[in-house]
């Protein structure tokens, strides 16, 4: 099996995806920071099985990802697009092979993770369906069909969590280790909030906050400003947390 994976210059889930498909003995090819170098994979692109794009806070980025698959890839195999900021119907929409078109959406810590979330677009084929979720069974992990929004469900909800205890920070509430502390201690939850929000990128939480306020127009997903500005910075809510000891926190 022969994969295409495109990824973007922040965030990691493009790596962590082609890390977790070669393992399985996938054949990768692509560009998992950039897609400046098509010439180097359009041609394995032609004869390629499925082509996975992971762009989550760069719009542009993302349908320029869509628009080279939707052009490269051979007609029938299928186009799996991330939707921790964009649902898998809006990006069909924008691209002529829109039946091919089938979302995903996948959280850090990579290792030990045993399933993906899988989610039809209004537009997907069921031929398009069950070659996305032959795609993910390859690589050994089990699909999970969920319905069809901006952020599916664990980015969603992890989102939601880690603006809420942004909030609390902001707030004074309390400093940001004992939030996470008060979390794992009073949920049994593998790592805080905040020390989650790091491990996937602030600017990643962000964009699947502001997609889910666009698409529902609720306050609720309004986000922090300290998540908004520490997101600026480059920053993260954690500094203190060595990031690699907060991916190892867990093996959900």
């Amino acid at each position: 099996m022969r994969i295409i994976i495109l990824g973007e210059p922040t965030g990691d889930l493009a790596a962590g995806l082609a890390a977790r498909l070669s393992a399985a003995g996938i054949d990768v090819r692509g560009a998992p920071r950039t897609v400046d170098d098509v010439d180097d994979w359009a041609p394995a692109a032609g004869r390629a099985d499925a082509g996975i794009e992971c762009a989550v806070v760069d719009g542009a980025v993302k349908a320029r990802h869509v628009a080279l698959l939707d052009r490269l890839l051979p007609p029938g195999a299928p186009l799996i697009t991330c939707c921790h900021a964009a649902s898998a119907t809006l990006t069909a929409s924008s691209v002529d092979g829109a039946a091919r078109v089938v979302g995903f959406a996948w959280l850090p810590p990579w290792e030990g993770r045993a399933t993906v979330e899988l989610a039809r677009a209004v537009q997907t084929s069921d031929t398009a369906a069950a070659a996305a979720e032959a795609v993910w069974r390859a690589a050994g992990l089990e699909p999970v069909w969920v319905g069809d929004s901006a952020g599916l469900v664990l980015p969603r909800i992890v989102a939601c969590l880690a603006n809420e205890a942004a909030f609390a920070v902001q707030d004074q509430t309390a400093g940001a280790e004992d939030v996470d502390r008060a979390m794992m201690l009073g949920t049994r939850y593998p790592r805080g909030p905040l020390a989650w929000a790091d491990l996937i990128g602030l600017d990643h939480v962000l964009a699947t906050l502001d997609a889910l306020a666009a698409e529902h127009g609720e306050d609720r997903y309004r986000a922090a400003p300290l998540l908004r500005r520490l997101a600026a910075a480059g920053s993260r809510l954690r500094p203190d947390l060595d990031p690699a000891a907060a991916a190892g926190a867990s093996r959900l």
